[in-house]
């Protein structure tokens, strides 16, 4: 056995609970093994230590995952002594960013390494201020200059959960100041448009460029306004004074709350609004089939203003995008439009959302219906109508060797863990948590 003690917090069938602990083993089995072998992917180092950390807690012969992880950040420093740090590669899903919350969970879990965590931390901050500073002269913006996967919104999320001196946190507020510039208004085509207006030269993809001549404003989790206002919201509760933090977040709702429509019960909101749509105060869902997922979805915008109402205190819009939440969960697997198992567009970003919220809250509306997308999730990987797997060919076939969070095992394996297992931290870093 490589795992003990799962634990019934969320009221699943033992079959499932079966079925989720062999994939469970299975995995960290495989993980094992590739170490033994030294064939591990420096490229999933980060992917495979957040692993070990989540699940260190209910890991026997703790001593050798705790070697597997010191190899890992071993790895990983060797790599910035090597390398150095890239301001394209900062970023919290990825990046030095990613790399810092990774090491730092598996310093708390295990009590190893505090100096070295400690140390990643502040050369984050300290780059994170640069990069602000650098962005703050700019004119023009790019998603992933305030997003929560690459940019300023994902730095102040991670960074706020530390403690600074009153020089790091004047610091702090000038990333913080960023944000709230991005909520104010200027003149585009003659029309006032807020300043998170991405134009056709600044966005990333030639198919979007063709489909938004005079631009968008993208409203996902993983790329657009709700990182900068969950960022900003966390940052309020956290008592950061920061002149026109409120107006901006109120700014932000009013937003959101503007463009949502509903479809029998169920809410939706753009992916990306193009800028007439925005100029009209229309919002026509004809761009893309509305889908559950957590990058562009409705359960993660849900979830995301869900936190942010939290964060404020706003208590009765919190009760309206819960239950927008509960409603878009509870609905058949077949109209969430998920196509994979993964984390950011899958179903296995659902089932995550479902046991962070339900963790929040403790209510059961949130996990009634779970064993639906526990079973989306893993019988995927069965063969025919057989009881068994080879993880092997799962990881080859099924994920191409991806290991990652995002888009590899590593992300299906986290929210598996996470229905049997309470204590989780990787929600932070997707801002479900």
């Amino acid at each position: 056995m490589i795992i003990n003690n799962t634990n019934n917090y969320i009221d699943i069938s033992e079959d499932t609970k079966d079925k989720i602990n062999k994939f469970l083993e299975c995995f960290l089995g495989y993980v094992e093994e590739q170490y033994e072998l030294k064939i591990i992917n420096p490229v999933h180092y980060c992917d495979l230590l957040i692993m070990i950390s989540e699940a260190y807690p209910l890991l026997e012969r703790k001593e050798k995952w705790e070697q597997i992880g010191y190899d890992l950040c071993k790895g990983l420093k060797q790599n910035i002594e090597t390398y150095g740090i890239s301001e394209k590669h900062m970023g919290m899903i990825g990046g030095l960013g990613y790399m810092c919350f990774c090491v730092n969970l598996f310093s708390e879990k295990t009590g190893n390494l505090l100096k070295f965590s400690h140390t990643l931390n502040k050369l984050l901050f300290q780059e994170s201020v640069k990069l602000t500073e650098r962005l703050r002269r700019k004119k023009d913006v790019n998603m992933n200059d305030y997003d929560m996967i690459a940019g300023v919104s994902g730095f102040i999320y991670f960074l706020l959960d530390f403690k600074w001196n009153l020089e790091e946190e004047s610091q702090l507020k000038k990333l913080i100041e960023y944000l709230v510039e991005l909520t104010k208004y200027h003149q585009y085509m003659g029309c006032s448009v807020i300043n998170f207006h991405l134009t056709k030269e600044n966005l990333s993809r030639e198919d979007e460029k063709l489909e938004f001549p005079n631009g968008n404003i993208n409203f996902g989790l993983s790329h657009g306004m709700l990182g900068p206002l969950l960022a900003l919201t966390k940052a309020h509760s956290k008592g950061m004074e920061v002149e026109g933090i409120e107006s901006a977040i109120n700014e932000l709702f009013g937003i959101y709350d503007q463009f949502k429509i509903y479809h029998n019960d169920i809410a939706a909101w753009p992916t990306q609004l193009s800028f007439e749509s925005y100029i009209k105060g229309e919002f026509e869902d004809n761009l893309r089939p509305v889908m559950a997922s957590w990058c562009y979805g409705n359960t993660g915008i849900a979830r995301g203003l869900q936190k942010a109402a939290q964060y404020m205190k706003y208590v009765q819009k919190e009760e309206v995008y819960k239950k927008d939440l509960i409603n878009i969960i509870n609905q058949p697997v077949d109209r969430y439009n998920l196509y994979e198992t993964i984390i950011c567009h899958g179903y296995s970003s659902v089932l995550c959302i479902r046991t962070m919220a339900y963790r929040d809250t403790k209510d059961k509306r949130f996990v009634e219906t779970i064993e639906k997308d526990i079973d989306a999730v893993i019988s995927i990987f069965y063969r025919n109508s057989d009881t068994s797997y080879d993880i092997n060919k799962i990881i080859k076939k099924h994920f191409k060797d991806n290991m990652s969070l995002m888009l590899g095992a590593v992300g299906v394996a986290l929210s598996l863990l996470g229905v049997v297992h309470e204590d989780m931290e990787y929600g932070k870093l997707l801002m479900v948590d």
